[in-house]
Parts: C-alpha cells; sequence; structure tokens
C-alpha cells in the first residue's frame, strides 16, 4: 500500500482511505462439496494444533484437502497416507496463490468468509513452516490483506508478551527539532520509543492489555526520558455476542484516518485514563461513547477531558459512512469554561480502483480571552478530502495519491479551525506545519492552512518500498502586508521489511520555503530534515486453541 512518509508504525493514510469500514467477505450460490469427508469423532480436537506428521483424519489434512479441490491448486496432499507439516504449508501456499490471484484481479467479491477464516487458522499454525518459504514471502503483503476482511473481534491468542517500538536518528538544517524554523541553525537528536507490553485474553469475551512506554531523546540542545504506563485496560463483551463492550483503563482514542482523533505514533503517542462503551446492534452498525482525561505524561503535557460519541455505518468493506461529536477541553494552560466542540461526517468508498475520503468539521464551542478574562465564542470549519488508485504495472504495485485539506482562519484566533497534532501526513514529513490552524515563524503567525498534496508510492518487491509525496501550502489569513505563500515540501522515503517484525526507513524531506518565511524572519533559506528509523517488535504469544465437535 502507499505509505505514509513519517512512520513506519502507523497505518498509511492509503490503507486508512481504502480500509472503510468491516469487511464481510461472500457471495451467493452453493457450497463446493467437502473433498475428504470427515471422519467421525467420539472426542474434542484442538483446532490450532498441528503435529509433525497428520493422516486423513485430522482437522488440518481435511480442511485443506478442501481447500485445494475448491481453488483447483497446483499442490497436492498425498493420497492414503500421512503429511508433514511442510507439505500442509506447501499446499497452503498453491491455495493462497490462488486465492492471491482472484483478489488483484476481481476483489473480495469472489471470495468465501468460511473459506478466509479456515486459512486463517492453517496460517497460524503453520506459521513457522510458511515463514521460511519464499514464494509465500512474495505474496505476503497481499495474503494479509485479504485476510484482514475477516479479523476476528477477540484475538486470536490467549496471551502475548513482548517489546515494540521504534530507534530514530534525526537531522535537520535550518531548523529547532522537532518543529520551529530558525534560520542558519543545524540540529540533530536520537529519539526512542520502546513499549513493554503484555495481553491476556482468557476468554473470547474478556481481553485485558498492560503496555509500558519508555520515550526519549538525546540532542544537541536538548534530552528528555520518560518511563511509565502508557496503556493498562480491561475490555469486556457479552458472552457469545458482540452487542455490548465495555473498555476501562488507560487506553488510546484512534478513529478513521486520524484527521481528528489519533495516537501520535512518530513520537510519544496520546492516551487517556478513559471508559469507552461500545454497541454494535447488528454486524455493519457501530457506536462508541467515550469520555476520559488526558495522561498528560503522553500528551505534550496536555491536561483536560475528552468526551464524545462516534457512529459508524459499513454496508461494506469498501464504503463506510462516519457521524462524531467531540467536546475537547484540553490544554496545557487549562480555563474552567473552555472547551472545543467538533461536529464532523467521515466517508470512504471505493470504485475499481479508486478510493476516495471526504471528512468535513464545524467547530464552537468557548474559548478563553486572556485580555478580557472572559470567553469568547468558537466559530469554524475544516476538513480534508483524498483520492487514491492503485494500479499494478511492470510486475509492481503503483499507489497514488491526491489530496486537499483545508482549515478556517483568521486574525481572530477563535475562528481558527484546531485539528490536533497527530502527526498526519496530510501537513507533510518534517512538521515545520503541525496541523491546519496555521503555522508560526519568529513571532508572526499565518492562519488559516490549506494544503494540496500529490503522492506516488511503489512496491518495488514485497520487501522494499519507495515513495514521493509533494505538500503545496498556503494560508488565508497574515498580518497585513505578509505573503499567503508558505512554501512546498517534498517528501522522499524508501521502506525496507527485513521481517514482518523488523523493518528500516531512510527519509529525506525539503521545505522550499517562500515569500511568507521572508516576510516574517527576514530569511528565504530552505528547510530540510532527514532521518533513519528502525521499527521493531519481538513477542512471545500462546495462539488461542479452539474446541470443536468433531
Amino acid at each position: 500500500m502507499y505509505l505514509r512518509i513519517r512512520s513506519a508504525l502507523a497505518i498509511s493514510l492509503l490503507t486508512t482511505v481504502l480500509a472503510g469500514g468491516q469487511a464481510l467477505a461472500q457471495v451467493a450460490g452453493a457450497q463446493p462439496e467437502t473433498a475428504a469427508a470427515a471422519a467421525p469423532q467420539s472426542v474434542k480436537e484442538k483446532r490450532g494444533e498441528i503435529p509433525e506428521e497428520v493422516g486423513s483424519e485430522h482437522w488440518a489434512y481435511r480442511e485443506m484437502a478442501e481447500l485445494v479441490k475448491k481453488y483447483a491448486a497446483d499442490k497436492q496432499l498425498p493420497q492414503g497416507k500421512s503429511c508433514s507439516r511442510r507439505e500442509l504449508a506447501e499446499c497452503l501456499i498453491a491455495v493462497l496463490d490462488r486465492i492471491a490471484d482472484t483478489y488483484e484481479k476481481e476483489g473480495n467479491r469472489l471470495l468465501l468468509k468460511d473459506d478466509l477464516e479456515d486459512i486463517t487458522e492453517l496460517k497460524l499454525a503453520l506459521d513457522n513452516e510458511l515463514s521460511q518459504q519464499q514464494n509465500y514471502l512474495k505474496k505476503r503483503k497481499t495474503i494479509e490483506e485479504i485476510l484482514a476482511l475477516v479479523e476476528p473481534e477477540s484475538p486470536s491468542f490467549v496471551y502475548k508478551v513482548g517489546v515494540n517500538g521504534f530507534l530514530r536518528g534525526e537531522g535537520a538544517r535550518n531548523y529547532n527539532l522537532p518543529d520551529t524554523f530558525n534560520s542558519g541553525h543545524n540540529d540533530g537528536r536520537f529519539i526512542y520509543r520502546v513499549k513493554p507490553y503484555a495481553y491476556w485474553h482468557p476468554t473470547d469475551y474478556l481481553d485485558l492489555h498492560v503496555e509500558g512506554q519508555g520515550y526519549g531523546f538525546e540532542g544537541s540542545n536538548d534530552r528528555y526520558s520518560n518511563f511509565g504506563l502508557y496503556q493498562g485496560f480491561v475490555e469486556a463483551r457479552l458472552p457469545g455476542h458482540d452487542v455490548v463492550g465495555v473498555k476501562a483503563g488507560r487506553q488510546e482514542f484512534v478513529y478513521g484516518s486520524a484527521f481528528m482523533q489519533g495516537s501520535d505514533t512518530a513520537f510519544d503517542g496520546l492516551t487517556f485514563d478513559a471508559v469507552r462503551v461500545r454497541l454494535k446492534p447488528t454486524a455493519s452498525v457501530n457506536l462508541d461513547l467515550l469520555g476520559g482525561r488526558y495522561v498528560k505524561a503522553f500528551s505534550g503535557d496536555v491536561g483536560g477531558n475528552l468526551y464524545g460519541a462516534y457512529l459508524s455505518y459499513a454496508p461494506s468493506e469498501d464504503s463506510s459512512l462516519d457521524v462524531y461529536y467531540l467536546r475537547d477541553s484540553g490544554a496545557e494552560e487549562r480555563h474552567v469554561g473552555a472547551h472545543l466542540d467538533s461536529i464532523g461526517l467521515r466517508s470512504v468508498s471505493k470504485v475499481g480502483p479508486f478510493g476516495l475520503e471526504f471528512e468535513p468539521v464545524v467547530q464552537t464551542g468557548r474559548a478563553y480571552n486572556d485580555v478580557t478574562g472572559g470567553h469568547d465564542t468558537i466559530d469554524a470549519y475544516g476538513g480534508h478530502l483524498d483520492l487514491t488508485s492503485e494500479v499494478e504495472a511492470l510486475g509492481m504495485k503503483h499507489h497514488f495519491l491526491a489530496s486537499y485539506a483545508v482549515g478556517s482562519g483568521s486574525q481572530n484566533p477563535n475562528r481558527e479551525f484546531r485539528n490536533p497534532n497527530n502527526d498526519s501526513s496530510l501537513v507533510g514529513d518534517m512538521h515545520a506545519v503541525g496541523d491546519l490552524s496555521g503555522i508560526d515563524v519568529g513571532e508572526h503567525h499565518a492562519s488559516g492552512m490549506q494544503v494540496y498534496s500529490l503522492g506516488w508510492g511503489v512496491e518495488l518487491t514485497d520487501q522494499l518500498s519507495f515513495s514521493a509525496t509533494a505538500h503545496k501550502f498556503v494560508v488565508s489569513s497574515t498580518e497585513p502586508g505578509f505573503s499567503h505563500r508558505i512554501g512546498t515540501e517534498a517528501d522522499f522515503s524508501v521502506s525496507y521489511a527485513f521481517t514482518k517484525d523488523l523493518s528500516l526507513q531512510l527519509s529525506y524531506d525539503h521545505m522550499f520555503t517562500e515569500r511568507f518565511f521572508r516576510d516574517a524572519s527576514g530569511s528565504g533559506d530552505d528547510i530540510t530534515y532527514f532521518y533513519a528509523m528502525l521499527t521493531f517488535n519481538i513477542d512471545k504469544t500462546k495462539k488461542r486453541a479452539v474446541k470443536v465437535e468433531g
């Protein structure tokens, strides 16, 4: 998929745009006959447990034989004798080849949900053997994309313990890291984010999650280090149903493409001490009611509360419609009665190779006036429109993006649109522009950001990808006599995945500053920013073994 430049930790903008809603891929018609009849059994067997050798009576052999026949796979199971885990893996790869070809040509409309669920079970059980097969690695990304269509609500493991995060070295010219223009100043620093975690899912309806975080940086001018509890929550659902679920404790809130609510994955994150109630009356309708308090240690020292509701309707995996309301009183300097209300609509759809995301937002509320000591009414708007496309040419997948993002602006800050600085790719990679409210250069502020973006990405191999994106910045409001032209940022990135748990990203970004920088600072110097980032995950997992009647 099109890679979002800044962090390999985050889902790319294109992936989010195309992901839309919950996928239930089914087609009408008669089910094919089972290739191998299930042998009667007097005891329960555990799915997910495959010994080194299996006979024709084993669930894995039966399901594999059915899949091989149904999809006319090139590899066959040995008839009348046992087979090894490796032979099962080779047959599964042959089936996956057929499914991947079908998916790339026809989309998911010809794929059966039950088949994808069976394949997911087999893939989990044969993970070690699959990871050693080059044919599987070549199509791993497509396969994981397909299987994500039937990702279960409950995790497929009993427990998982490990550590993940990133290590990043970064440098800049004419810039104070992380986000301030400074002509003639060069800067560099090393950043780390390390998160040890433990997940425990004793039942299908109870999840426990504990996650610490160590975050810090060492630079030429400053240093910082902090360790604490990043997430710690309990999530419970009704046994056998997803109609009602409650998640209580320290947690992230991430919705849509993180335009209005995300987790700032490229830096220290964003968490709340909160409760979320999820109502799911049907498979396509989802309502979240949420409320909590900012965790100052992981929010840039922001305090305050966040409350709201997020309603999603996803009639298919290719389309969704979201409506939401968020009341945010978060601020570094809090004042009683001050809050920001955001009411938004998010639409995601896909037609053929094209995807479209549209998200308009209006804002109201009350802002503290430090001159009068009273409160002023907020009146602002913003949003974004993203068009994406995915095509295959010369044996490689190419991804294209055209985007427009806008926030209202005025020299009156109460008419200035504010979206949280969630490390959104809509405003570029280097963070010279952090959000749509505007930009500060020296003592001068430009308000009401408009961003025009064009991007291209290519998957050179299953492991190696390249992307290039350009962002043109202009504003709607400046001081008298100051230009509205901010500049153009060009971002280039190369990513290499050594394994699914270890990847390296190299990026170079260049901001071609325009007249506003000269008006505000007296300098027309460009900004350059570059970094190398290693993203990792190490874990030990006990997969869930579900008992079924033979």
